[in-house]
């Protein structure tokens, strides 16, 4: 049996070794680069920890970085679609039952003007000019959208006052969409810093 030579494997691992801290590094490079652009957020605590465990994907790049804003975004707003859904089954006499009827179009309006946000600044790297104000601009209009969609569910619960158990309810979607405005929020702050990238 052949032997590997003693010279191949100390390059093997000085390979190893540099493709590890090149790794660490780029790591480090990333989450800096978060913290940055998540200090011009209104919520940077929650722009970080939401986006940090994504800074391998992100590396460097702003569209990345507000592409996946949109998308964590998008993530906790289908739950709450989902469990204004399983309310609404429970308790169909609920006084507050109106309020999530229309709280539950008003969150599936917002994932989809988000899904449309996000897919408007897809690509945007290799844009120039006139088109990529112009797909910025549309992306700031939808989720700016969104975020009102997901203040008038908040207000439409203040207008029905529930009472009862029904108020447990509405504390927790309240919660929920606090949350959703909050990351809506810093895709937007994030969308709006493109400006000064491209």
């Amino acid at each position: 049996m052949a032997s590997v030579p003693f010279s191949f494997s100390l390059l093997l691992v000085s390979f190893l070794i540099s493709w590890s801290m090149a790794t660490a590094s780029a790591d480090q490079n990333s989450s800096s680069f978060i913290r940055t652009s998540c200090s011009r957020t209104l919520y940077p605590d929650l722009c970080y920890s939401s986006l940090s465990p994504y800074k391998r994907q992100v590396g460097d790049n702003p569209v990345m970085l507000a592409r996946f804003a949109m998308n964590v975004t998008i993530g906790s707003l289908k739950p709450l679609s989902t469990y204004i859904d399983s309310v609404l089954q429970r308790s169909a006499a609920d006084p507050s039952s109106g309020a999530l009827k229309d709280c539950k179009e008003l969150i599936g309006d917002a994932i989809d003007l988000v899904r449309k946000s996000e897919k408007e600044i897809t690509g945007l790297e290799v844009m120039v000019g006139s088109q990529v104000k112009w797909r910025i601009g549309n992306a700031q209009t939808w989720l700016s959208a969104g975020m009102t969609n997901e203040g008038t569910c908040v207000n439409g619960f203040e207008e029905t006052g529930s009472g009862g158990s029904g108020e447990d309810v509405e504390m927790e979607v309240r919660q929920k969409i606090t949350r959703a405005k909050q990351l809506t929020s810093n895709a937007l702050a994030l969308v709006n810093s493109l400006l000064n990238s491209y």
